[in-house]
Formats: C-alpha cells, sequence, structure tokens
C-alpha cells in the first residue's frame, strides 16, 4: 500500500520510493536514505523550535501535501515524527501508510473507524468519517505547526479518546498564549489552519504554502 502511494510521488520534500517486492516470503520497501532525524526528535530535545525554523518546516511539507493533492491523496497522519529534516534543512515527508486515494480506496477504513495520530488528528478524522480530505492533512499540518511553536500538542488528555472528543469540542488556546513573543502572521496560520469546521480552514495546501513562506 505504501509503496504503491508513493509510486506515485515525486516532490523533493517526499522520502522518495525506490523499489518494492518480496524475498524469501518476505515483503521489502526500498525507500530514499534520509541523513537526518524527524522533527518529533528536535522537539523532544529542545522544547520548541525557532518560530522561522518551524515556519520553514511546515512551508516545505505544504508543498510536499500540494504535490500529493495533485494525485489526489490524502496523508491522514501528517505529525512531526513524520517529517524528515536533512542536515542542509529540507523537510521531507514520510510513512504514507494510511495514505488513501480521496475516493475508490475502501479497502484499508471504514466510516465510524478513526485512523491517525490523535495528538494531531483533524475533527472529521476523530469522528471516522469517510470523505476525508486534504484539509484534514492541513488540520494535522497547523496541530504539528502548534507543538513546533509552542512546545506543546494543542489538546492533552490521559486517553486517546479524551483527546479526540477535545479536536471535536475544545476551543483551541491560540499559540500566542503559550508564547507570547511569536508573530500575529504565525498565529493566524495556526488559528485557520486548526479551524473545528473544515470549510473554515484553508481549502488547499498552496494557499496556506504561500502564507507560511510569506510569513
Amino acid at each position: 500500500r505504501e509503496a504503491r502511494a508513493v509510486a506515485k510521488l515525486n516532490h523533493e520534500n517526499i522520502i522518495q520510493g525506490i523499489d518494492v517486492g518480496v524475498a524469501s516470503g518476505f515483503y521489502y520497501f526500498v525507500m530514499e536514505f534520509v541523513d537526518g532525524k524527524p522533527v518529533s526528535k528536535t522537539l523532544s530535545e529542545a522544547g520548541t523550535l525557532a518560530e522561522k525554523k518551524a515556519l520553514s518546516i511546515c512551508g516545505q511539507i505544504a508543498r510536499a501535501l500540494e504535490h500529493a493533492n495533485k494525485h489526489k491523496l490524502v496523508h491522514r497522519d501528517v505529525k512531526p515524527e513524520n517529517m524528515m529534516m536533512t542536515a542542509e534543512g529540507v523537510a521531507k515527508l514520510c510513512d504514507l501508510g494510511l495514505a488513501k486515494q480521496e475516493s475508490g480506496d475502501a479497502g484499508l477504513t471504514q466510516a465510524g473507524l478513526s485512523v491517525g495520530t490523535p495528538n494531531y488528528i483533524s475533527p472529521e478524522q476523530a469522528r471516522g468519517e469517510g470523505d476525508v480530505d486534504i484539509r484534514s492533512d492541513l488540520y494535522s499540518l497547523g496541530a504539528s505547526l502548534y507543538h513546533m511553536l509552542t512546545g506543546k500538542v494543542p489538546f492533552e488528555g490521559g486517553v486517546p479518546s479524551v483527546v479526540m472528543t477535545k479536536h471535536i469540542t475544545e476551543a483551541l488556546v491560540p499559540p500566542v498564549k503559550h508564547r507570547p513573543e511569536l508573530s500575529p502572521e504565525a498565529n493566524a496560520i495556526v488559528l485557520k489552519a486548526m479551524e473545528k469546521k473544515r470549510e473554515d480552514r484553508y481549502q488547499e495546501p498552496g494557499s496556506m504554502a504561500t502564507d507560511l513562506e510569506a510569513a
């Protein structure tokens, strides 16, 4: 599944798939090697990222999602752990294991079953809706940016179901409340990306990327 998803994509901000097959009864998947570490590791070491660095990373990931969207792919698990940083500062989106075509890909999930990571999951994914689109990924990218800027996940709770419920029902504390020195632009991008109703968010990755790059 992941190999088929990656095979459709060729972009500098997406980890490239190279080969897939079976050897001695084992399935294997060969991917581009990235000499770097996931953003989640940097967060665990440093707590927060400098605003300019966080905006740069998310701007690049937004461009990766723009490319995926052109191929009608929804990632569904955008999070710092799935963003790799090269030594040269290039951000790469990885782990398309949950990626699905916007239509006709019913084999992995069904309505009523939520997939993704609770800390960054969109409200519609948390509700188990079957028609998630790229705007769900943009919510998750906004949640990832929130974490990078503040050192905190948007909603906290002891168990995944509590966190997912908060994504659906609880008002978001603006990032600037946790880190007053943040620019109004960075704060506004997060708030727009993380609107509860997907029609109120960025509608496609290119517009979010443009705002991130401008900020």
